[in-house]
């Protein structure tokens, strides 16, 4: 269990480029100094895992539980959080200063008081059924019913979102396209969405999930995955998924260019419930962690307009 206390210590040590704009650290600076005012909350960050059949293996996670969680009685809406390539279930805790943000939009009223789960599938499973893993029935056959047996989590859409950075990000808007219907909005940070085919620099050229059995790249593995061949059917089902796009303007990937193509064709069918920043920066924590800190309070407002409806 970290507190807040320790997580400010920690943003010293997080991963921070080379060249950055003293603008952005001055931001990340601010947001840290604020959270002295949230010092002695009594939010916590546990470790948990499930098995998972789908898989055959473990789903390591780490669970944020806000101030107040332990004697609550009504349930709590749940985020999921999504980590990137090449990382596991503590790139959101220990780099992204998760417990330091919840905290302080909680207590600034822009973050509904909510539980935070943030797994890991596996550092290359990009959250799909591949060629090597079906992360994707994992998350929706194992990973939900286990947070929401255990916790004491909504369980109904209004109640349930969903973010992620870069992998994760390329996860969070695969689940929201192909599953409207449980998640009340979506957060794509620097989302690894490469049309029609990842640059030869991406993680996913080396992703078991989209290599074939010679060791070579799968394209027609990557093209089966990636959201195109999804947002018809989404589109179809009418349901939609109000979604936060984010990435940085000197994004090495050209995520940028890919972020803006896929926020303009969901501008098409849902103009009032997709918004798209650039921000300064790269592929980075920097960039990552303003996403988290700009786009789970806009994520908020659209689940509370849901909630609302009802």
């Amino acid at each position: 269990v970290l507190t807040t206390l320790q997580y400010q210590a920690e943003l010293a040590h997080q991963c921070v480029p080379s060249e950055i704009s003293l603008k952005k650290l001055l931001m990340v600076a601010a947001f840290s100094i604020a959270a002295s005012t949230q010092a002695f909350a009594d939010s916590q960050i546990i470790h948990d895992s499930t098995h998972s059949d789908a898989l055959g293996r473990s789903i390591p996670m780490y669970v944020y539980l806000p101030d107040g969680y332990q004697t609550a009685k009504e349930p709590y809406p749940v985020i999921y959080m999504l980590h990137g390539a090449e990382s596991k279930e503590d790139s959101w805790v220990d780099r992204g200063g998760i417990k330091v943000t919840a905290d302080n939009l909680i207590a600034r009223k822009q973050l509904r008081p909510s539980v935070i789960v943030m797994p890991t599938t596996g550092p290359q499973t990009w959250y799909v059924d591949g060629n090597a893993d079906k992360a994707e029935t994992a998350i929706l056959k194992d990973l939900l019913p286990f947070v929401e047996k255990k916790y004491n989590t909504r369980k109904d859409r209004a109640g349930r979102s969903v973010a992620g950075l870069s992998m994760g990000g390329y996860g969070a808007l695969n689940l929201s396209l192909s599953y409207p219907e449980l998640f009340c909005a979506a957060g794509i940070f620097s989302p690894a969405i490469y049309v029609p085919l990842p640059p030869q620099t991406s993680a996913a050229r080396r992703a078991a999930q989209f290599v074939d059995k010679s060791g070579a790249f799968d394209e027609s593995a990557w093209t089966k995955a990636l959201y195109t061949s999804r947002i018809d059917d989404y589109k179809k089902k009418g349901t939609v998924v109000p979604m936060w796009i984010q990435s940085g303007d000197h994004d090495p990937l050209g995520i940028v260019v890919s972020a803006a193509n896929l926020y303009w064709e969901l501008n098409k069918t849902q103009k009032n419930a997709v918004e798209y920043r650039v921000v300064d920066g790269g592929h980075d924590w920097l960039v990552f962690r303003d996403s988290s800190v700009s786009g789970l309070p806009w994520m908020n407002s659209q689940c509370e307009v849901l909630d609302k409806g009802k």
